[in-house]
């Protein structure tokens, strides 16, 4: 860390480089979602960019997908470990195993060069709808192995001498939609591109000796902004356990150590891996804790590698939340990370009690829906839990996702699907002073035979209220079959065919309401 009496650039200074960089993987989230072709990209924004420093530390990121961005890191250090840094070369990955979140979200990094110079690296990453595996979507209810949710691409060239590698591009074409996917995947190339381009000029208008100087004080003014947050907390031990919803016990457990200016984060106590889904990659639980600490930050302090440093993160190997190779991840990206987060908001609650909300819905409530044809692929939001500052949102995403909705005339007009219904679910919402937010009641009919498959959570017991709040509803995933009249309750991980005009219906989580409503009479 530079001392303070040694640093360079004045506030004012700082500040305007700081936006400058920033506005990089804003564009390049702009230019990715105008070129992509799938609607999952285009119209529900399901990707995040971020700059990296030449050794690796993330100097900026777009306000977009926490558990993409926190997972970046580690992405970009495999890549620097087994690939050959070179001009005009990008390089591509999804095991999760080698930083990556799940196997549908695409890495895509590249190198940035002044003149002989590495400047540092620009990274994207998006989820794609489909790339193979045993159902549409990728992302199936019911895999045991990683396998079984599609194909496996370790860290690689994907550009070499501004040329596209044709095995990756081959390799694309033996999932579902090939054309989509190869679409998707040169947008994401192109996104890099602009936002290299975008580096080298921001860093000609500075100068490279400023560049320098600003990236070591910004992550250095980032971690002491967050040392003195942490300074403020009452030191101490602070623990929270939870259990996931799986056919047998399995328990989420942290403890979590204030010392100083340094927090330490112990999940030891949480279940082994399962045979199953709802594993989460190590970068996956990195991404929870990394998120749950921007949140509890001032909204002025920028987020990057620095606000990290004051942590410590300990997840035993082997456990739920640090799987070993080649156990099934899929659901862990979308469901146990969101999880996590409560987990660790839950802990935290009695420093935090005016800042921390109610339990949000707690799930992503993931549906795919497709056949060889096509695939559609859809988060649905549900309702924020109340805090001691008001009532909960209602119908929208919550922590680690941070996507749109993919509009119905977008849906209907790219997919054989009607939407039936889309509607807040009324009364889902926990009630109390405060009270939470509303779910979501989404229902789909197929006008084609199709598999369908669901990744959700909450289906069982609702989301908490906080200081003695209601809880939210649960979730409920329904389907109506042909020639029935009544819909029939699913699991909350599931696959299933759909026959022509059969009709699934998602009902989300409300939010946990917040307050005792009787005690502000």
């Amino acid at each position: 860390m530079i001392p303070l009496n040694k640093r360079k650039l004045s506030p004012t200074q700082l500040e305007v480089m700081k936006h400058a960089f920033t506005a990089i993987p804003e564009q390049m989230g702009a230019a990715l979602q105008r070129s992509a072709y799938s609607p999952n990209i285009k119209e529900r924004k399901d990707e995040s960019c971020a700059l990296f420093t030449a050794d690796g530390k993330m100097i900026a990121q777009a306000e977009h997908i926490p558990v993409h961005l926190g997972a970046m890191p580690s992405a970009l250090e495999s890549v620097v470990k087994t690939c050959e840094m070179r001009k005009k070369s990008q390089f591509i990955l999804n095991d999760p195993y080698s930083g990556g979140t799940h196997l549908p979200d695409v890495t895509v990094i590249k190198p940035v060069f002044r003149d002989e110079k590495k400047l540092g690296y620009v990274v994207n990453r998006a989820h794609h709808a489909d790339i193979g595996g045993e159902t549409p979507g990728s992302m199936p209810g019911d895999s045991k192995g990683l396998r079984e949710e599609g194909i496996i691409i370790r860290p690689r060239p994907v550009v070499e001498d501004g040329d596209l590698v044709k095995e990756v591009a081959d390799l694309l074409k033996t999932v579902r939609s090939p054309e989509e996917r190869l679409g998707d995947l040169k947008a994401q190339l192109g996104a890099n591109e602009k936002g290299a381009e975008e580096f080298v000029k921001t860093v000609e208008r500075f100068g490279y000796d400023t560049f320098d100087q600003f990236q070591n004080e910004i992550l250095d003014y980032s971690e002491e902004r967050t040392k003195k947050m942490i300074e403020r907390v009452p030191r101490g031990v602070y623990s929270s356990e939870d259990s996931m919803e799986w056919k047998d016990e399995v328990e989420l457990k942290v403890k979590i150590e204030v010392d100083e200016d340094e927090m330490r984060f112990d999940f030891s106590g949480t279940s082994s891996q399962v045979e199953g889904n709802i594993n989460a990659p190590k970068p996956v639980t990195f991404s929870a804790v990394y998120y749950v600490i921007r949140c509890l930050l001032p909204k002025d302090v920028p987020v990057n590698g620095g606000c990290y440093r004051p942590l410590n993160i300990q997840i035993p190997k082997g456990s739920l939340l640090n799987p070993k190779a080649p156990a099934a991840v899929s659901a862990g990206n979308v469901e146990t990370s969101q999880r996590v987060v409560e987990l660790l908001l839950r802990a935290l609650y009695e420093i935090f009690p005016k800042d921390i909300p109610a339990e949000s819905q707690g799930t992503m409530n993931n549906l795919t829906i497709g056949n060889e044809r096509f695939t559609y692929y859809e988060t649905i939001g549900g309702g924020a839990g109340a805090s001691f500052s008001g009532n909960g949102e209602s119908g929208v995403h919550v922590h680690m996702t941070n996507t749109k909705n993919t509009p119905i005339e977008a849906l209907e007009n790219d997919y054989p699907l009607r939407v039936e219904a889309y509607k807040l679910r009324t009364g889902s919402g926990g009630s109390g002073k405060h009270t939470g937010g509303e779910g979501i009641v989404r229902e789909i009919t197929s006008l084609e035979d199709v598999r369908a498959s669901i990744q959700s959570e909450r289906r069982i017991k609702g989301p908490s209220g906080a200081n003695n709040g209601g809880d939210g509803k649960p979730g409920r995933n329904l389907i109506l079959k042909k020639g029935e009249d009544q819909f029939k309750e699913l699991k909350s991980k599931v696959n299933l065919n759909m026959k022509k005009s059969e009709t699934i219906r998602i009902e989300t989580p409300g939010g946990g309401g917040w307050g005792r409503l009787e005690k502000f009479k």
